[in-house]
C-alpha cells in the first residue's frame, strides 16, 4: 500500500521561487506488495520517503504510520510558513521529536498486534529552509538516501545507517568487498526497531540550480550513481519524466524491489513568471 501526502503549493508574494517537489512509486518487478511510501508537502517545505521491513503487512504498516505521522505533525507545526534559514537549530530540534514519536507509533502499534513485532521503517525527511540562504535540513534513519545534483556532479547527502557502510567507513571492509556483500543490506538504525531511534541531521547549503533526489534503496541497489546522474541531468525532462525514468531504469535492471523517488527543484513564483 502506497502513503502518498500531497498538498498543492500556494504561490508566495513574499519569494521570487520556491522549492517543488514531485514524486512516483512503484511495487517493482519481484516484490508482490509496495512497503515503500512517501509524502509531499510543497506548502511547507517538506518531502518524505520511508521503506518499510518486517514481513509483508508490518513493513507497509511501518512506513505508512511513519510517513503519516511526520507529514501530519510537520504540517500543523509549520502550515503553509517556510522557514528562515536562522531556525535550523529549531527546526532540526522539531525534526528529532516527529522522528521520536514516529517510532513511539510504530512500536505501540505492534505491540498491539503480535504479529507486527520487528516491523520497522527506513525514513528521510528532507526540510528546505529558503531566506536568506537556501538550505537543506536533512533527517534520516536507515538506507534512504538524499542525493544533490549540482553542476552535472552528483553527491550523495546521506550517509547509510547499514552494515556495510558502517564497516568502509570503519576500514572493515574495502569498496570492491562492500558491492556484493552478503550483509550489504542489513540495516543498524530503523524506525520502530529499537525504544529510542537515533536520527542524523545533515545541514547542506543548496544552489540555486541544485536538484535533490530522496529515494529507497529499491533505485539504488538497482542504478549506480553514474545512471541516477545522467537520467537527473537531462535538460528538457519535466521533473516527472525524470522520477519515471529512474524508476523506469530499475525495472529495466531486474526491479528487485520496490522503488521510491522524490525530486526537489527550484521553480519560478507565478508572480516572478509573470514580470
Amino acid at each position: 500500500m502506497l502513503t502518498h501526502v500531497e498538498m498543492t503549493t500556494h504561490w508566495l508574494p513574499h519569494a521570487d521561487d520556491v522549492w517543488h517537489g514531485v514524486g512516483v512509486t512503484d511495487r517493482g518487478r519481484v516484490r508482490t506488495s509496495n512497503q515503500d511510501a512517501f509524502a509531499i508537502l510543497n506548502e511547507c517545505g517538506v518531502w518524505i520517503v520511508a521503506d518499510g521491513m518486517g514481513g509483508r503487512a508490518g513493513g507497509d504498516i511501518a512506513s505508512r504510520i511513519t510517513v503519516d505521522g511526520v507529514a501530519d505533525e510537520l504540517f500543523q507545526r509549520l502550515g503553509t510558513s517556510l522557514s528562515d534559514s536562522t531556525e535550523i537549530q529549531s527546526r532540526s530540534d522539531l525534526l528529532h521529536q516527529v522522528v521520536h514519536r514516529s517510532n513511539q507509533a510504530v512500536r505501540e502499534e505492534a505491540s498491539r498486534h503480535p504479529e507486527l513485532l520487528g516491523m520497522g521503517t527506513t525514513l528521510v525527511v528532507l526540510m528546505i529552509l529558503p531566506r536568506p540562504q537556501p538550505t537543506a535540513l536533512i533527517a534520516h534513519v536507515g538506507d534512504s538516501r538524499t542525493y544533490c545534483l549540482r553542476s552535472g556532479v552528483l553527491t550523495q547527502v546521506t550517509r547509510d545507517h547499514s552494515f556495510v557502510e558502517e564497516s568502509l567507513r570503519n576500514g572493515l571492509l574495502t569498496e570492491a568487498e562492500a558491492v556484493d556483500h552478503p550483509m550489504r543490506h542489513v540495516l543498524t538504525r530503523a524506525v520502530g526497531a529499537e525504544l529510542e531511534v537515533e536520527t542524523e541531521i545533515t545541514i547542506h547549503a543548496l544552489a540555486p540550480q541544485d536538484i535533490l533526489l530522496l529515494c529507497t534503496d529499491g533505485l539504488t541497489k538497482m542504478l549506480p550513481d553514474r545512471v541516477i546522474r545522467d537520467i537527473l541531468s537531462q535538460p528538457a525532462a519535466a521533473p516527472h519524466q525524470m522520477c519515471q525514468a529512474l524508476v523506469n531504469e530499475a525495472n529495466a535492471r531486474g526491479g528487485e524491489d520496490n522503488t521510491t523517488v522524490v525530486l526537489v527543484r527550484k521553480e519560478l513564483t507565478k508572480s516572478h513568471q509573470e514580470r
